[in-house]
């Protein structure tokens, strides 16, 4: 009785693989979700602009404020405000304008007090120096 069981099985086995070997290919099923949105490279600006950042950093600046920073013709200033609502705009002076935007405040200290100097980099950073170098730096907002 075991023969025509195990014949029945091979035989439903062989016809398996014969008729999986002639069935069409599956066509993939493209996926139903949309791709994340890359970021825009950052360009740095020509002419007049105006560009924030939030300058919180918990080793350097707890409290924090958006500072602005708008050229226009060939002056700058520099806007601070706080979180309580105080600040202060001040005047910036221009020490280069190649690829990244280096400014400083009056007698080369910057008007906010957050180092000798700042850099509007390449990537959109705002970036924080003083005598000893590299201070910290910010993302642009938006």
């Amino acid at each position: 009785m075991k023969k025509p069981t195990q014949l029945v099985l091979l035989l439903f086995v062989v016809l398996t693989i014969l008729l999986y070997g002639c069935a069409p290919a599956l066509t993939p099923i493209p996926p139903t979700s949309t791709p994340e949105p890359t970021a825009i490279p950052f360009v740095m600006p020509k002419g007049d602009f105006v560009m924030s950042w939030n300058t919180y950093n918990s080793q350097y600046d707890s409290q924090g404020s958006i500072l602005t920073i708008r050229r226009q013709g060939s002056n700058y200033t520099e806007k601070d405000v706080f979180s309580d609502g105080s600040g202060g705009t001040f005047a910036l002076t221009a020490i280069s304008e190649e690829s990244e935007i280096k400014l400083t405040g009056h007698l080369g200290i910057t008007s906010s007090l957050y180092g000798d100097y700042m850099v509007i980099d390449s990537r959109g950073w705002l970036v924080f120096y003083d005598s000893q170098g590299y201070i910290y730096g910010v993302p642009p907002l938006n």
